[in-house]
């Protein structure tokens, strides 16, 4: 007992610890206080169950591959120049790897899936009296070009394509929509007169 109060003591004498109210012969250690010069690294912060590493993914690639927002213009919501459904739109496309022939088809915008990377529209036309559909991808590399030949956002009694109440116009499979009918015509004249603003432009510079 005495030897076992004698290392206590010897122990207390070296730490200089503050003595134990209750009890004479407690030992009590006091923790060092950290440096001011000590770096400590910050706690990590809490990520969101929903949030990953795919949504980074899927921004970096559409700012590398449509770095002017051409694209995201045409189809976001919240543009205020995104193409309405029922708009007559024409796609210019590669057809090899190679990019050096193209091909070109038009028809009306019924659907649009808005998926990040992967989104995708479809247009509609009527080829020898047949429905013909095509779905593109709007980031693929393999598309040229995409204009907007009419939009449809004319008001009751106003010129032009009428603004649709659906956003998916999967109806004109069932029926004949005159606007479904007219695309080939609409394509024709929207092409001559960038024939003749051409033509105008080539006489103005000579």
């Amino acid at each position: 007992m005495q030897q076992r109060l004698l290392s206590a003591s010897a122990v207390r004498g070296e730490e200089k610890a503050p003595a134990y109210p209750f009890a004479s012969h407690v030992v009590t250690r006091s923790h060092a206080a950290p440096r001011e010069d000590s770096v400590r690294a910050a706690p990590p912060t809490p990520r969101h169950p929903s949030r990953g590493v795919m949504p980074r993914v899927d921004s970096h690639l559409t700012t590398e591959i449509d770095p002017d927002e051409k694209i995201a213009r045409l189809f976001s919501r919240r543009s205020p120049e995104c193409v309405p459904p029922g708009s007559i739109m024409l796609v210019e496309s590669y057809l090899s790897a190679s990019k050096t022939n193209t091909t070109t088809f038009s028809g009306v915008l019924i659907a649009v899936r808005r998926a990040g990377i992967a989104t995708t529209f479809l247009l509609r036309t009527i080829a020898h009296k047949l429905g013909v559909e095509a779905r593109f991808f709007a980031y693929s590399p393999m598309i040229k070009d995409i204009r907007v030949i009419q939009r449809a956002d004319a008001r009751k009694g106003e010129r032009g394509l009428l603004r649709t109440r659906r956003a998916k116009l999967y109806y004109m499979r069932r029926r004949d929509d005159r606007r479904v009918n007219s695309v080939a015509h609409v394509v024709k004249q929207f092409r001559s007169n960038e024939l003749q603003q051409a033509d105008r432009a080539r006489r103005q510079k000579k």
